[in-house]
């Protein structure tokens, strides 16, 4: 029997298995099995099965199924199939620079909101403490002259830590009731909402919010 042949059924053989033992558990034919052991390869339909039916024998029966591919190849004067390298993938380019860039670009958006917002709340005024411009605007009455204060709507009754309803209400009675409930606030003025001057067109939060510290109210 010739030597790789000789090899597999030395080890089928050591191992105490029948070709019908080895024909269940690799699923290939008891006919092909021998024919390995025989080193018959007409027998296989093309030389792919054989090299492909050895290599799953081999490592079945623990063996080394390089060593044995390189016997069937010189047995057999089948070159070995060549190997082509994988082709080379360049590497993604560093995002390094790119992560920063896009860290310094939020930042000054950030930067350039946060200068918007102090602007429009009146530079330096803090919340509770109206600034100059947002002190009680008088208007001249349309005939007789003279400045008269802005009249509103009575503001209701003011609880404790609870946001009223300030809207339509005088400037001027809006913060005393907040200051009534305990509650900071900020005024913004502008020159964009429909109203009377010196009357609060609109606030946030809503009128009855509620909360375990004090919100800040922000009239406009």
């Amino acid at each position: 029997m010739p030597d790789l042949g000789k090899t597999l059924s030395q080890a089928r053989v050591a191992r105490a298995l029948t070709l019908e033992d080895c024909e269940r558990d690799t699923r290939i034919s008891k006919r092909y099995l021998d024919a390995l052991e025989r080193e018959d390869w007409k027998i296989f339909p093309a030389p792919v099965y054989s090299r492909a039916f050895l290599r799953t024998y081999a490592q079945y029966l623990n063996l080394n199924p390089a060593d044995l591919m390189r016997q069937f190849h010189a047995q057999t004067d089948e070159p070995a199939p060549a190997v082509r390298p994988l082709p080379e993938i360049p590497a993604p380019p560093p995002t390094g620079t790119m992560n920063w860039v896009l860290a310094g670009g939020v930042l000054v958006v950030l930067l350039v909101v946060g200068i918007f917002l102090y602007l429009s709340s009146g530079g330096s005024s803090t919340p509770g403490t109206p600034s100059a411009s947002a002190q009680p605007t008088l208007t001249t009455e349309a005939f007789g002259g003279g400045l008269q204060p802005v009249q509103g709507r009575a503001v209701g009754n003011v609880t404790k830590g609870t946001v009223p309803d300030l809207r339509n209400v005088s400037l001027t009675d809006a913060m005393t009731a907040l200051n009534q409930a305990g509650l900071s606030f900020l005024v913004v003025e502008t020159d964009k909402a429909q109203g009377q001057p010196g009357i609060v067109t609109s606030q946030d939060p809503q009128p009855g919010t509620k909360g375990n510290s004090a919100p800040s109210v922000t009239l406009v």
